[in-house]
C-alpha cells in the first residue's frame, strides 16, 4: 500500500454540512447584523476557517463571540435534520477499517458538533483519533493538527495521506510535509482546489482505493 495512515477533514468531505452552516450562518448573521446583508457564495467561500475568524469577518470583532455562540446554538438544535454523509463515504471507510489502515479525522470544528456528525452517520468505529479545533496549537491551514494527528497514530509523512475539500486543508497538508487529496464534490468549486495542486483529486470516494493502492473492497452488507 502506498499510505498507511489516512486523514479526513469533516465538513465537505465526509458529511454534507453545507446546508446546516449556511442556514446557521444566515440566522446568526441577520440576528447580530441586521443591517448587514450576505449571499451563500460569501459563506461558501469562507468555509473551512474557524468559526470565530468567520464570524469578524461578518460582524467584526466586537460582535465575534456573541455570534458564535448563536451559530453554534443553531448548529446544534438543527444539525440531525441536515446532516448526511456523502455517498460511498460509509462503505469506503469500512473497507479502509477492515484493512487495518490507521484513520483520524482532522477538523476545525468543535468537537461536540464532530462527534454528533460521526454518531448520526455511524461513522465512530472507523476513527481512531479524532483532532478538533483547540486540540493543536494551531488550527489548519497550519500544519500542527495534521502533525498532532499523525504523532498520535505514529504516521509518518511519507505514508499519511491528507483528505480534504478546502484550501485550508491542503494548505495545512504542505505545511506538514504530507501527500493531499482534494475532493471534487467540494463546495468550493473542483478547479479552486486544483489551483493548490494536490497530489490526487479524488472524483467519487471509491477513487481512494486506487490512490492507497487497493483493489476495491467489498461493502459490509450490514452496513
Amino acid at each position: 500500500m502506498r499510505f498507511h495512515t489516512i486523514l479526513f477533514d469533516l465538513d465537505g468531505t465526509l458529511l454534507n454540512t453545507t446546508p446546516l452552516i449556511l442556514s446557521s450562518f444566515l440566522h446568526t448573521v441577520n440576528h447580530h447584523c441586521p443591517e448587514k446583508e450576505i449571499n451563500e457564495q460569501e459563506v461558501i467561500a469562507c468555509l473551512g476557517e474557524p468559526l470565530r475568524d468567520q464570524m469578524v469577518r461578518f460582524g467584526g470583532e466586537e460582535r465575534a463571540d456573541a455570534m458564535v455562540q448563536t451559530y453554534r446554538e443553531h448548529n446544534v438544535a438543527h444539525h440531525d435534520e441536515w446532516v448526511e454523509a456523502f455517498p460511498g463515504v460509509p462503505e469506503v471507510l469500512a473497507g479502509l477499517w477492515r484493512q487495518g489502515l490507521r484513520m483520524a479525522v482532522v477538523s476545525n470544528k468543535q468537537r461536540q458538533t464532530v462527534e454528533m456528525g460521526l454518531k448520526l452517520c455511524r461513522l465512530e468505529e472507523f476513527f481512531s483519533e479524532v483532532i478538533c479545533f483547540g486540540d493543536a496549537d494551531k488550527p489548519k491551514p497550519d500544519g500542527a493538527p495534521i502533525r498532532l494527528a499523525m504523532d498520535r497514530l505514529d504516521g509518518k509523512p511519507a505514508t499519511t495521506l491528507m483528505v480534504g475539500d478546502s484550501r485550508y486543508d491542503l494548505l495545512a497538508a504542505r505545511d506538514a510535509g504530507v501527500p493531499a487529496a482534494g475532493v471534487a464534490w467540494t463546495a468550493h468549486a473542483r478547479e479552486s482546489l486544483l489551483a493548490y495542486q494536490p497530489e490526487y483529486m479524488l472524483e467519487s470516494m471509491e477513487d481512494l482505493y486506487d490512490v492507497i493502492g487497493l483493489k476495491t473492497v467489498e461493502s459490509d452488507p450490514e452496513r
